[in-house]
């Protein structure tokens, strides 16, 4: 097990320790519906209902060890968007949970469906629709995992996968995070394209 695998299996169980309802997305979420791909970190949405609730749970992580790289508002809405952790005794390894940066959180977590990561781990994962909405929302030059990423996943879309990503392009921008982009015609050119 590599330092990234050993984070996501020790994050995960934290979470279910604490009750904290998440969803697995970013480079595993991708590999668990396409082919698997190397990643440098572990990316996590997790349903919350306020920042309180988002804070209480990085205070609960931090009692077990995690570090605190950063906290990145989501200056947008005003919200506590992405807590960035080190796990205990994991050096190398971040792993981001995002509370607030697309406003559909809830959304993703609720359609999530639990898949076998790696050998004994399973995690709820992310839909292809929403994590391909996500990759749209997050996609910039200095990211070049995106356009692969996006890639993969509009070959194994279904109608369906593809019906979500536009809902859930619509209320990101509905709700306002959509950092100024026009998602929803983002995701239709995306999904138009062959």
């Amino acid at each position: 097990m590599n330092v990234v695998e050993a984070a996501l299996t020790r994050v995960t169980s934290d979470l279910r320790s604490v009750a904290a309802e998440f969803a697995l997305v970013g480079g595993f979420g991708v590999s668990a519906h396409t082919e698997p791909r190397f990643t440098r970190d572990v990316d996590l949405v997790v349903a919350v209902s306020s920042d309180d609730e988002a804070e209480s749970l990085v205070h609960a992580l931090t009692g077990r060890g995690y570090e605190i790289v950063t906290l990145i508002e989501q200056y947008g809405v005003g919200r506590l968007g992405t807590a960035r952790l080190t796990p205990p005794g994991l050096s190398g390894v971040v792993v981001d949970l995002l509370f607030a940066v697309s406003g559909v959180e809830p959304e993703i977590v609720a359609a999530a469906r639990v898949a076998q990561i790696m050998p004994g781990l399973t995690v709820p994962v992310a839909g292809v629709g929403h994590l391909i909405a996500m990759k749209l929302l997050s996609r910039a030059s200095d990211r070049p995992h995106d356009d692969a990423d996006l890639d993969a996943l509009r070959a194994v879309a279904t109608e369906s996968d593809r019906d979500v990503a536009r809902a859930a392009a619509t209320q990101i921008s509905t709700r306002g995070f959509n950092r100024d982009r026009d998602l929803v015609a983002l995701t239709d050119a995306f999904l138009a394209a062959p």
